[in-house]
């Protein structure tokens, strides 16, 4: 059993969710940059869009040495940019009827398949679209958690996929929280990575604290802490290698600590990221693999190739376990199927 799973870690578990807090990045421009706009350059640097950061320009938010630039600007390389991403307004949650894929549901809880590119509540440069917002739409009232975290008990990360669930009324969600901190809930991912491990069965028991330079992303290469409370945080996951073939691997993931982006982490510290993780190392993983089906059906994907697919915790007012499963969604499966065929 798991104490909380790694992309969607108890909400109580505040330390590691950058809502209300502005978002600092120090970047330096690669050589290959020479000759290209900052806009343009910046986009690809930090995965927002190119008018998003045309705005952080205009606002002052980027800066070269302690100046303020032109996103027109022409890079050489070398230079140091600091990126400053504030915090979004807070703003009331407006319900909205957003599709949702319901798994299960009764009185007591709402348990959805999250898509992909959907956000489970709002943060950083979102303020709608996401989840919350459907389900302020779906069960009209619900308000725990805060305005913006309506009912949810556990977040998954915008772009990965899969099993997501939330309490309808607060003793569920006080429920559901002492599930999770009590180490009775159960969540399995699949996820596929460049590369093979070194052995079939790979467990990792490490610390986990927030990179130096870019606060977006997580290290694992540190050793466990001996004591809970300092800024780094034991990390333990276990990944079965159920395939591997056309330069690609897929896996079963299970996790024993809750951190955020523990998964993408652990792969990417071991030399394995998550296929199109921009964040992790993995992006654009097509161009590295071979010419095949397995590269092919890699560079449709327009996400990280990570999925929640199980998820098995006690039911928060009989005790009954719930069992619930989310397939693969179609462009992961078609990447599952030819790492498969080309074993």
């Amino acid at each position: 059993m798991v104490e909380t799973p790694v992309d969607d870690e108890p909400l109580e578990d505040a330390g590691d969710d950058d809502a209300d807090e502005a978002i600092v990045t120090a970047l330096t421009a690669p050589d290959v940059a020479s000759g290209r706009r900052l806009d343009a350059w910046l986009a690809d640097a930090v995965l927002l869009s190119r008018s998003r950061c045309q705005q952080l320009i205009d606002d002052g938010d980027v800066s070269i040495g302690g100046a303020r630039v032109r996103g027109s600007m022409r890079l050489v390389g070398g230079e140091k940019v600091v990126v400053r991403v504030p915090p979004p307004q807070r703003t009331e949650l407006v319900p909205q009827d957003l599709p949702l894929t319901v798994l299960f549901e009764d009185d007591d809880v709402l348990v959805i398949d999250k898509v992909a590119g959907m956000a489970v509540h709002p943060g950083a440069g979102i303020v709608d679209g996401t989840v919350a917002n459907a389900v302020l739409h779906r069960c009209p009232g619900v308000a725990i958690s805060g305005e913006q975290r309506p009912g949810i008990v556990h977040r998954l990360d915008k772009d990965t996929s899969g099993v997501l669930v939330i309490a309808k009324h607060d003793q569920a969600h006080q429920a559901l929280t002492r599930a999770f901190a009590a180490r009775v809930v159960d969540k399995r991912y699949a996820a596929f990575c460049l590369g093979a491990l070194a052995t079939s069965r790979v467990e990792w028991i490490t610390g986990h604290r927030r990179a130096d330079g870019d606060r977006r992303r997580f290290t694992t290469r540190l050793p466990p802490p001996a004591r809970e409370g300092g800024t780094v945080r034991r990390a333990h996951t276990v990944a079965h290698t159920s395939a591997v073939g056309g330069g690609a691997s897929a896996l079963d993931v299970e996790l024993f600590t809750g951190r955020t982006h523990q998964i993408r982490a652990h792969l990417a510290d071991s030399g394995h990221p998550l296929l199109q993780d921009e964040l992790y190392g993995g992006g654009r993983a097509h161009k590295r693999l071979p010419p095949g089906p397995v590269r092919d059906a890699t560079a449709q994907l327009g996400r990280q190739a990570l999925h929640a697919r199980r998820l098995e915790l006690p039911h928060p007012r009989t005790g009954a376990r719930l069992v619930l499963e989310a397939p693969l969604p179609a462009e992961l499966a078609a990447v599952d199927r030819a790492i498969r065929g080309a074993v």
